[in-house]
């Protein structure tokens, strides 16, 4: 007699990567993270567009929405995604992937709604005045997750593509957001705030001009997550 699959119930927080969700099925006997990654870059989505780019290192990051998927074990890599991806289509409101990508840096920089909502209009004013992003989880993703990942080729031009300090805006999302996140990418508040620091009062911190920025740094001081 065939047996009943054996169906296991898999958590994806918000902000998780990729590689975390490969390593989350691995791990839950779903399928290994060689063979889901090879499903994701193999993968074309029919109802809805992800880009395709030799510049972005994992092809579907940022489109695996984060909630709690019940998956079989042993269960076919593509099958696995295909539920992620219409869980996405069916819960993110389908941001512009530029939202998406905005949205992965605020959801990695802010701890609370409200601190989204203000991160997003720093990001948004900064790219309106042509500044940098400046986002530390950018480099963070790069050395946490591309560099030295034996799943990937050659990683080392990933970093200018990525770190928000030698580009304008990542060359693809850094984690997959929340529903919160991508609200807050897509409905900036109107602030002046061009600056934000995380200090050891265990607040975001943000200020107008960097003058004020400095002073506030030498009031707080940074804390570095």
């Amino acid at each position: 007699s065939q047996q009943t699959p054996q169906v296991v119930s898999v958590t994806i927080p918000e902000g998780s990567t990729f590689m975390d969700i490969a390593r989350a099925l691995e791990n839950n006997g779903v399928c290994s993270q060689a063979a889901f990654y090879q499903a994701a870059q193999n993968y074309t989505v029919q109802s809805f567009n992800v880009p395709s780019s030799p510049d972005r290192c994992f092809k579907m990051e940022g489109y695996l929405f984060p909630d709690t998927y019940q998956f079989y074990v042993g269960e076919d890599p593509t099958s696995v995604l295909r539920k992620m991806l219409n869980n996405y289509a069916a819960k993110s409101g389908m941001p512009s992937d530029q939202t998406l990508i905005l949205a992965s840096i605020i959801e990695k920089e802010a701890r609370s709604t409200e601190n989204m909502q203000l991160v997003s209009s720093v990001y948004h004013n900064r790219i309106n005045a042509g500044m940098r992003l400046d986002a530390d989880p950018t480099r963070e993703y790069v050395n946490d997750y591309i560099t030295g990942n034996s799943l990937l080729g050659d990683t080392s031009k990933y970093a200018a593509l990525y770190y928000s300090y030698k580009c304008s805006i990542p060359a693809g999302p850094i984690c997959n957001p929340s529903k919160w996140a991508i609200d807050a990418a897509q409905n900036p508040p109107a602030t002046n705030y061009y600056y934000f620091f995380f200090g050891n009062d265990n607040q975001n911190n943000y200020s107008a001009t960097l003058e004020e920025h400095n002073q506030q740094i030498a009031q707080y001081g940074v804390q570095y997550q």
